[in-house]
């Protein structure tokens, strides 16, 4: 194990419940509580093999200030928020932190409670919780600090732990500590989003991300015009979402090639997975030898990788059909890219951004990289 500086999170918030459940999934284990209660014992630090976490009073001064001494700056600073929050008493406590220790607002990231999305419209800098843990895990790797028996080990703390009082917020926690730790093959792969303008890739993009972090609205001509990249961890595994702008849209053949260079340089850490994207309910003559296409751009085998993503679902919904349904009453056409790629295919409705849809993706995922 490499002897880097372990990661130092600070947990802060009103409720002490919320941050017993979030300190008890960053380290992997149950903490001491005072006898009868569920207040967290005063301590100097919880800690495993790569996180070190203070939580010191909101209303201690002299213990905000000791903890945010320049020669104690923590490398994360979380606020921890119940659900139902009032953004303006959140900013108050926001700004009474920096009034205290010195530090700026910006340094203070507050954890939204499950459910919630993050926001440009909060004065406060904001994480969701799959966000966090991305951002943690990030750190820890890049320190050295999470080679891949550490990383086993934790898997099984988390897995034996399970933190008391539930609630809204814990759930959320729960959830992430899954997705971050079920898998702990850390497995890096590249998602390339591929398709006819028109056809959601952006959409899904930020569907697998769980946020919005690529522009996607509705157009006759290509939203994104540059490739494009985003990171997070799901099910343990680091994931690279890849944008790209439709390179067989005619006006734009100039520089098509210019995007696959870029694709290819993105691809050429970890494995790469195509998500050939699709409008359920609008199969284009353009999109009939698509792959082919892909072929003569990424190679002949282009099709051993590729998953069929599928976009709309609820138009399918709508119509009372099933996605066995439509798989086997589709064109002719469509129905041999499908077998082409080996059936590999998924249903998402980006209007939706509910889990299971993307757990159904990386589940193909995980079994093509086997």
């Amino acid at each position: 194990m490499s002897h880097c500086k372990r990661i130092s999170v600070v947990v802060l918030g009103s409720e002490d419940h919320l941050k017993k459940a979030l300190i008890t999934v960053i380290v992997g284990k149950e903490l001491p509580l005072l006898p009868k209660t569920n207040v967290l014992k005063k301590t100097d630090i919880y800690e495993n093999d790569i996180y070190e976490v203070k939580c010191p009073s909101d209303t201690a001064c002299d213990d905000l200030k000791k903890v945010f001494a320049a020669n104690h700056d923590p490398d994360m600073s979380l606020l921890v928020v119940k659900e139902g929050f009032s953004p303006d008493k959140v900013w108050q406590q926001v700004e009474n932190l920096h009034r205290i220790t010195g530090k700026p607002t910006e340094k203070f990231i507050v954890v939204l409670p499950f459910g919630c999305k993050e926001s440009d419209r909060y004065p406060f800098k904001c994480y969701t919780m799959d966000h966090l843990f991305s951002e943690l895990t990030h750190l820890a790797q890049d320190r050295h600090l999470m080679p891949t028996n550490v990383r086993k080990r934790i898997t099984d703390q988390h897995a034996s732990s399970t933190p008391t009082s539930p609630s809204p917020m814990m759930e959320g926690f729960t959830d992430s500590r899954k997705r971050l730790k079920r898998n702990p093959s850390g497995t890096e792969v590249n998602l390339v989003l591929l398709g006819m303008t028109g056809t959601g890739k952006s959409a899904s993009g930020n569907t697998i991300l769980g946020e919005k972090r690529f522009t996607s609205k509705a157009s006759s001509k290509p939203v994104t015009t540059e490739c494009q990249q985003a990171e997070t961890v799901i099910n343990g595994r680091r994931v690279r979402i890849i944008d790209t702008s439709d390179i067989f849209y005619d006006e734009r053949k100039s520089s098509s090639g210019e995007h696959v260079r870029k694709v290819k340089e993105l691809c050429q850490s970890g494995p790469c997975v195509y998500l050939l994207v699709i409008h359920v309910s609008r199969f284009t003559d353009g999109e009939r030898d698509i792959l082919e296409k892909l072929g003569k751009v990424f190679g002949s085998k282009v099709r051993e990788q590729t998953v069929i993503l599928f976009t709309r679902g609820k138009d399918l919904e709508q119509g009372g059909m099933s996605f066995e349904d439509f798989l086997h009453r589709c064109q002719p056409d469509l129905k041999k890219i499908v077998e082409k790629c080996g059936g590999r295919c998924v249903l998402f409705e980006n209007s939706d951004s509910g889990p299971d849809q993307v757990e159904k993706l990386m589940e193909i995922v995980d079994r093509m990289l086997k």
